[in-house]
């Protein structure tokens, strides 16, 4: 029997229009009513996720920045947070400025603004359409790293992969989550996030079914991409999206392949498990 179900926001339980259909909130309130535990997982930000909070008609946890931060959606409760040391955090700030690189320390997991950085953005970049999205979440400082208070939630990188892994080779990985968020092939530009010791969604989700005393046979998760792959191979009921970026490798992880997420694949997927 199910007791716990995680579910992937982006590319899962969001749409092509980045919305959440009726038929996947009424699934996640069936569960509920049936006394089955619900977490949202994402690699976003509380801050980028909150627009979708409201759709949620009770207070389930929500598990942000890949397994760096957990709380809950209605009352904001912080269940658990890893940081990122000021020291570590200044030493990627140095190792990007010698490799050419363009860091942005992000300061706290729920207030904003939190993004800080000191360079010139990347001229013809990638990622400028990200950075202009969050524009309004940033504040220019010439010496970024004095700039933050007593939390740091991440460093992200954006660069040249290869000099990116220059700056992680050169880290005590002991003192960080290193964690490939995209990558274009066309350029090797890449968008790398930097996150406290111990970080990941699969972290996460044995840290609630500790929390919960659930089984890992007793847990179903839904995700559709690489950075779900360890949270699928951690639950007795993984489930991947027909929509999966990365179909070969989560394919061969799945118990059950749902549909898309532009057709209510998180729904039937929980109608399957809890029917």
């Amino acid at each position: 029997m199910i007791k716990f179900i995680g579910i992937d926001l982006d590319g899962t339980l969001l749409d092509s229009d980045k919305r959440i259909s009726d038929e996947n909130l009424k699934a996640i309130e069936e569960a509920e009513r049936r006394s089955i535990n619900v977490t949202i997982f994402t690699g976003r930000s509380f801050i980028a996720s909150k627009e979708y909070f409201e759709a949620f008609s009770s207070d389930i946890p929500g598990v942000f920045q890949n397994g760096a931060f957990i709380a809950t959606l209605k009352s904001h409760k912080i269940l658990k947070k890893t940081t990122l040391s000021h020291k570590m955090a200044k030493r990627i700030i140095e190792l990007s400025k010698e490799n050419g690189l363009f860091p942005i320390v992000f300061t706290n997991f729920m207030d904003s603004p939190d993004m800080i950085y000191e360079m010139k953005w990347p001229e013809g970049s990638n990622y400028i359409p990200y950075l202009e999205r969050n524009a309004y979440r940033m504040i220019h400082s010439p010496d970024m790293i004095n700039c933050v208070g007593e939390e740091i939630s991440e460093v992200s990188v954006i660069g040249a992969f290869s000099k990116i892994k220059n700056v992680e080779d050169k880290l005590d990985p002991s003192d960080h989550t290193f964690i490939l968020s995209t990558r274009f092939s066309s350029n090797d530009e890449a968008f790398v996030e930097i996150f406290g010791p111990g970080c990941g969604k699969e972290k996460a989700l044995k840290y609630l079914l500790d929390r919960l005393s659930i089984s890992r046979s007793e847990a179903a998760f839904i995700g559709d991409n690489y950075n779900d792959l360890e949270a699928l191979k951690s639950v007795g009921h993984p489930i991947v999206m027909g929509n999966a970026d990365t179909p070969d490798e989560l394919i061969r992880t799945a118990e059950f392949v749902t549909s898309s997420n532009d057709n209510n694949g998180v729904a039937k997927a929980i109608m399957k498990y809890i029917i």
